[in-house]
């Protein structure tokens, strides 16, 4: 909580000081997009041990309000930003057994941002720019068991959660569409808070696994979401 504070305490003072120095040259964006991940893991350690490989892939929605900071560093802008990821995933489970099976599950992130994008002035209505940012994110997981090979009598559904710092890189391109108005294409590179020690007091999975475990995950997202970005005279 206290780190929350922090963060949106940080932010409202780049904003205003930011505002008082540009005023006039205060922007807000939207965006919307597509967000996965590539081949990951979720491990149960414990008895029994159980991995889960699988793929994901949802939506990524956004806003932010920002500024231009010109009068410092020509092409600098920075902004506070909030954004909501949904992003479902399938794939196998496998344990110590040897049992295996398929799951299903979805993983939700909100996150609240500070980022410093650079502009790259190029002579064209078209301008690429890079950056990136820093945060504190939510991360959600629910996973379930829907078939096994004889390991379980009933299936069961685990929900896991950790908030924390968050931090992505981007890059893209915005083009103006008229004064004070761009839209844009973008790609980022997200690293979310660490799921881990969570323990399930054998109760993932149904009847079949028993025991006592914990599960770790190491969360990482590629994004590619459009935007519209208006100035604010």
């Amino acid at each position: 909580m206290h780190k929350r504070h922090l963060l949106a305490s940080t932010a409202l003072a780049i904003l205003a000081s930011s505002a008082t120095a540009q005023a006039g040259d205060i922007y807000i964006s939207v965006m919307g997009g597509a967000d996965w991940f590539d081949e990951d893991q979720f491990v149960r350690t414990g008895t029994p041990t159980v991995s889960f490989d699988y793929t994901g892939d949802g939506f990524v929605l956004g806003g932010a309000i920002g500024t231009h900071l010109d009068k410092w560093v020509q092409g600098l802008r920075v902004e506070v930003e909030a954004s909501y990821r949904r992003t479902h995933f399938d794939g196998q489970w496998a344990s110590t057994g040897p049992y295996t099976g398929a799951i299903d599950g979805h993983v939700s992130n909100f996150a609240l941002s500070v980022n410093a994008w650079y502009d790259i002035d190029i002579g064209q209505k078209f301008v690429p720019y890079v950056g990136g940012g820093v945060g504190w994110a939510r991360q959600h997981v629910e996973v379930a068991l829907l078939t096994s090979a004889g390991a379980l009598r009933s299936s069961g559904t685990s929900q896991f959660e950790n908030s924390g710092f968050a931090w992505h890189l981007g890059a893209g391109m915005n083009y103006e569409v008229a004064p004070g108005v761009d839209v844009g294409i973008g790609y980022r590179y997200s690293v979310n808070p660490r799921i881990g020690q969570f323990k399930d007091g054998g109760e993932f999975g149904g009847e079949g696994f028993g025991g006592e475990g914990t599960y770790t995950r190491d969360s990482a997202d590629h994004t590619v979401a459009v935007n519209l970005t208006i100035d604010i005279d």
